[in-house]
C-alpha cells in the first residue's frame, strides 16, 4: 500500500485536494441553487426505468402533471448514472449527490491524464487541482447547479486525452475509447458539445502532423460517437419543431441580455443572483463570472513556458499557443463587442449565456498551467497548488443547506413547485399557452353521461374503462405528441387537439361499455436513432473485444474451423 501511495503521491495530492471541495456534499441533506431540479428529474426518469420506458423520452408528471417530453431534448446520461445509484440505494437525494461528486472526480481524473502526458506527473496534478477549483466549477456546482455542464466539464479533457493516445497508437481500443468519450459529450450537455466540437476538430489537424491514418480515425470516431448518442440526437434535432424551443431564445433567455464585459472576468467577487444585463441606477448581476487570478497567472506562466522552450520543445510550445488563442478567442466571445459573430452564426442563440464560453477559458488555462512543472521546481508546484487552493477554496459552498428527506421534496409545496419550474421549455408546439393551475384530474367528461373505473396510468401510458350511458366527449389530461395513439376496443380512435389551448387529447365515446388505452409510440424518426445506437454500442463494444488478443486467437480458430 505504501508502495503505491508513493508512486502515485502526486495524483493522490490532488484528488485529495479535490475531494476536499465536495464537502458540503456530506454536511447536510441538501443545499439550495439555482437549478433546482436534479431530484424531480432524477425521480422522473426513476418511473421511466420501472415502467420499462428505456429510452426516457417522456416524464409524465412535469408540466404541470400534463407531462412532456424532457428527455427527448434534454441531455440524458447523468440521470441514466443517477438511476443506476438510485436503484441500489433507493435514494433520490444521495443519488444526485453522487452525480455532482463523480463530475468532478471524473474532471479532475480526466486533467490529470491529458496534462501528464505533455507536463509529467506532476504538470499533471497541477493541471488538476488548477482545473478544480477553478471559480467556474464552484457556480456550476454551488451556485446554478448546472448538472449537465459539469459532466460536459468532465468530458472535455478525456476526449483530448483519448486523442493523444489514438494519435500515439491507432488501435481498435482507442479508437472504441474515443468514441465512447465523445458520445459521452454529446449525451450530457448538447450546449457544450456545441462549443467544444469545434475545438476538438481544430486539435485532430493540430495533432495530425500530416498522418492520414490518425485523422481518418479520429473522424471515424467522431462518427461513432454521433451514432452511439443519435438515441438523443437524432429526435433532438429532427424534431425541435415539435416543441417550443423559441422560449429558450428571447426575453430573459436571449443571448443579448448576458454580455459580460472583460472587468467582470477579472474581478475578484462571488454572489448567488442571478445574470442580468446591467443599466446605469438599475439592478447589479448576482453573479461571478470571474475567471481567477492565480488562473490568470498561470496563464502567464504558461506563456513564459512557450517561449523559454521554444527552441528545444517547440511541440508543447504550439500546444500552449493554440491553448491560449482559444483562451482569447472565448474571452472575446463574451464581450459585447462580440455580438456580430453571435448575430452571424445562428445556432449560437441556444448558448443563451454568453459566459458560457468560461468553460472553455477555464479548461485551458487549467490545461497549461501544468506547463510550469517542466522548470523541474515541486517549490514552483506546491506554491502554485497552495496559492489556487487558499485564494478559491471559499467559493466552494452552496448559499444555504437544507434539511429535507426524498419525500419531503416530493410532497406538498415543495413537489408542487418543482414540477412547475421551466413549464414552457419543453412544452409541446401543440399547446399554446403554459397551464394556469396543476392538472389534478387525470380526466375530464367533457359532455354526456360516463362512468370510468379503473384508471391506470404509467409513464408514456394509460388505460381505462366507460360505462357510456349517452354519447360523451372525454378530455384526458395529457399534452399531445407525436405518436400518442389511443385505441378504444382494441382499434384505433381519432385524437382531438386542436379544440383546446394547452393541445390536451380529447376523445368521442359511443354508447356503451369501453375499453380505452392510450400509450406514446415512438416516430419513425425516434425508431431508427433507436436502432442507429443499438447498431453504434454493438460496433463499439467489438472494437474493444477484437482489441484484445486472446479474443483475436478465438475468432481466428473457429473462422478456421468453419473454413
Amino acid at each position: 500500500m505504501l508502495n503505491f501511495i508513493k508512486s502515485h503521491k502526486e495524483f493522490i495530492i490532488g484528488l485529495i485536494l479535490t475531494l476536499s471541495l465536495l464537502w458540503p456534499l456530506v454536511w447536510a441533506p441538501f443545499f439550495s441553487h439555482h437549478d433546482d431540479v436534479q431530484v424531480i428529474r432524477l425521480h422522473q426518469m426513476d418511473k421511466c426505468f420501472k415502467d420499462g420506458q428505456l429510452p426516457c423520452r417522456w416524464v409524465p408528471d412535469l408540466g404541470g402533471l400534463y407531462g412532456y417530453p424532457l428527455f427527448n431534448y434534454y441531455a440524458p446520461l447523468p440521470y441514466y448514472f443517477g438511476e443506476i445509484v438510485n436503484l441500489v440505494t433507493n435514494n433520490l437525494i444521495f443519488s444526485v449527490k453522487i452525480m455532482f461528486a463523480a463530475s468532478f472526480i471524473g474532471a479532475y481524473l480526466g486533467m490529470f491524464l491529458l496534462a501528464g502526458k505533455f507536463w509529467g506527473r506532476w504538470g499533471g496534478a497541477l493541471s488538476g487541482v488548477f482545473y478544480s477549483f477553478a471559480p467556474y466549477h464552484a457556480l456550476d456546482l454551488y451556485v446554478r447547479g448546472a448538472m449537465g455542464e459539469l459532466w460536459a466539464i468532465t468530458a472535455f479533457p478525456v476526449i483530448l486525452w483519448s486523442l493523444v493516445r489514438l494519435k500515439e497508437k491507432v488501435n481498435l481500443f482507442n479508437l472504441g475509447l474515443t468514441s465512447l468519450a465523445l458520445a459521452a459529450l454529446f449525451l450530457s450537455h448538447n450546449l457544450s458539445a456545441m462549443l467544444f466540437l469545434p475545438v476538438v476538430l481544430a486539435w485532430i489537424l493540430i495533432q495530425s502532423q500530416g498522418v492520414k491514418k490518425f485523422i481518418l480515425s479520429s473522424f471515424l470516431a467522431i462518427f461513432l460517437s454521433l451514432a452511439t448518442a443519435s438515441f438523443y440526437l437524432l429526435p433532438m434535432v429532427v424534431e425541435k419543431n415539435l416543441v417550443h424551443v423559441d422560449t429558450t431564445t428571447y426575453g430573459y433567455f436571449s443571448y443579448t441580455e448576458h454580455f459580460k464585459g472583460f472587468k467582470k472576468l477579472l474581478e475578484r467577487s462571488w454572489g448567488y443572483g442571478s445574470s442580468i444585463r446591467e443599466v446605469p441606477g438599475g439592478e447589479k448581476d448576482g453573479m461571478s463570472y470571474q475567471i481567477g487570478w492565480i488562473h490568470l497567472l498561470g496563464w502567464a506562466l504558461a506563456l513564459y513556458m512557450a517561449r523559454r522552450f521554444w527552441a528545444s520543445r517547440k511541440d508543447l510550445s504550439l500546444i500552449i499557443i493554440f491553448s491560449s488563442l482559444v483562451i482569447s478567442f472565448a474571452g472575446f466571445m463574451i464581450n459585447p463587442r462580440a455580438e456580430f459573430i453571435w448575430k452571424t452564426i445562428e445556432p449560437l442563440k441556444f448558448l443563451q449565456f454568453p459566459w458560457r464560453f468560461l468553460l472553455l477559458v477555464i479548461f485551458f488555462i487549467s490545461f497549461i498551467a501544468g506547463s510550469a512543472a517542466l522548470l523541474k521546481s515541486k517549490k514552483i508546484i506546491i506554491s502554485m497548488m497552495a496559492a489556487v487552493v487558499l485564494i478559491n477554496f471559499f467559493y466552494f459552498k452552496p448559499e444555504k443547506f437544507i434539511n429535507v428527506t426524498d419525500q419531503e421534496l416530493l410532497s406538498g409545496d415543495r413537489w408542487d413547485k418543482q414540477i412547475k419550474r421551466s413549464i414552457f421549455d419543453y412544452l409541446p408546439i401543440f399547446a399554446k399557452e403554459p397551464p394556469a393551475e396543476l392538472a389534478r384530474e387525470r380526466y375530464q367528461i367533457l359532455t354526456g353521461e360516463t362512468q370510468i373505473t379503473n384508471f391506470q396510468q404509467g409513464t408514456n401510458w394509460f388505460k381505462f374503462k366507460a360505462e357510456v350511458t349517452s354519447h360523451s366527449i372525454i378530455r384526458i389530461s395529457q399534452y399531445y405528441f407525436p405518436d400518442w395513439k389511443i385505441t378504444v376496443d382494441d382499434k384505433e380512435a381519432p385524437i382531438e387537439y386542436k379544440d383546446n389551448t394547452l393541445g390536451l387529447m380529447t376523445i368521442i365515446l359511443g354508447k356503451g361499455s369501453h375499453q380505452i388505452e392510450g400509450r406514446l409510440f415512438d416516430t419513425p424518426v425516434r425508431t431508427v436513432a433507436n436502432f442507429v445506437t443499438i447498431l453504434g454500442l454493438g460496433v463499439t463494444a467489438l472494437l474493444f473485444l477484437v482489441h484484445f488478443r486472446a479474443v483475436r486467437k478465438w475468432i481466428l480458430y473457429y473462422r478456421k474451423g468453419i473454413s
